[in-house]
């Protein structure tokens, strides 16, 4: 009797564990293209408005952590803030770094799914008017699953081959 008690018990919790892993695949896949500008969005918009009040180190860090990496967060923490009025801020800057792209979050943005990394970008073409001029290009924001969300984890001008040709 006590055999077969242990063996619905194993059965359970092996089946419980099968359930719980398959939803967790189904969540991951779940992550769409509209997710990941959505993120990005997010994430810019996050950066932008730590210009305007100053804040505390952890209060900065708690609402970063939500859409960066930890080493991402801590590269732009460390870059980026400026202790002012007993607290820390952001100067926006169009050259600063770890900073989310200006991108137009249209048709001209893309999103792809390449070997278990989201790029987000848009390509720019070259602009001479107004004070400040951009080169043509593609910016890249690169998304990658952190403790089992995703998150933005580096800012680049480099996409994959395999963006392009998809």
């Amino acid at each position: 009797m006590k055999k077969k008690k242990v063996w619905l018990l194993l059965i359970i919790v092996g089946l419980i564990t099968a359930a719980s892993g398959q939803v967790g695949q189904t969540q991951a896949s779940e992550f769409t293209k509209e997710h990941a500008v959505n993120l990005v969005r997010d994430a810019f918009h996050t950066q932008v408005s730590l210009a305007e009040q100053p804040q505390s180190k952890k209060e900065i860090e708690k609402k970063l952590s939500k859409y960066l990496t930890k080493d991402l967060t801590a590269s732009f923490m460390s870059e980026n803030l400026y202790e002012v009025d007993g607290g820390y801020i952001t100067f926006g800057s169009d050259f600063a770094s770890h900073y989310i792209p200006f991108f137009q979050y249209d048709e001209s943005t893309r999103a792809k799914y390449i070997d278990g990394t989201w790029y987000v970008y848009e390509e720019r073409a070259n602009m001479e008017e107004g004070p400040v001029s951009t080169k043509s290009g593609i910016e890249v924001v690169v998304l990658s699953e952190e403790e089992g969300a995703w998150k933005v984890s580096s800012i680049t001008y480099d996409l994959p081959e395999a963006a392009l040709s998809r």
